[in-house]
């Protein structure tokens, strides 16, 4: 579970399943705001109409802690984030549900990220899926413009802000 502090924005992770507690008290480390945060996860009611469907992100990277990051950074969209951790198994899973939209590094295990481009560039049936390229090694706009030649609809270098990774996937799913 992502908590944000509402005194200073600080964002951090807790693990609610680690009290049988409905509520929690938080210190926050960052400016020590003390809040309190519910535990319980909220159920739509049965008689509700169930919400939209929302569109896929699957994050490719081989780091957990990268892959772990972005989750948390798209967590405040409205989107459904699935991962994969290297190239094989995301190849399987666009395949397989054919997600909205891919971050996708190009330098993985296995299929490497150019290799997945030009995967999808050959399968008309897999036309709508979106790529966002990202690379922490290779950068700047020579690399953009060739990963745009073989299929990425953008480029973002590893180093970006938040906001802006959000601000990048909003415009690609029209949020």
């Amino acid at each position: 579970m992502i908590l944000t502090c509402p005194s200073c924005q600080a964002r951090y992770r807790i693990d609610p399943t680690t009290s049988k507690a409905k509520v929690a008290k938080v210190k926050c480390p960052g400016c020590g705001h003390l809040f309190e945060v519910s535990l319980v996860e909220e159920t739509p009611l049965q008689n509700e109409p169930s919400s939209p469907v929302r569109p896929v992100v699957l994050i490719v990277d081989d780091a957990r802690f990268f892959r772990e990051m972005i989750k948390d950074i798209l967590s405040e969209l409205p989107v459904e984030l699935d991962d994969a951790a290297d190239g094989n198994e995301a190849w399987q899973k666009i395949t397989g549900s054919k997600p909205q939209l891919v971050l996708l590094d190009l330098n993985i295990p296995g299929k490497n990220g150019k290799e997945i481009l030009q995967s999808l560039q050959q399968n008309a049936q897999l036309d709508s899926v979106k790529v966002l390229a990202m690379s922490g090694v290779e950068r700047g706009e020579e690399t953009a413009s060739e990963v745009r030649l073989i299929g990425a609809v953008d480029f973002i270098s590893k180093s970006f802000k938040p906001r802006e990774l959000q601000k990048r996937v909003r415009d690609l799913l029209a949020l």
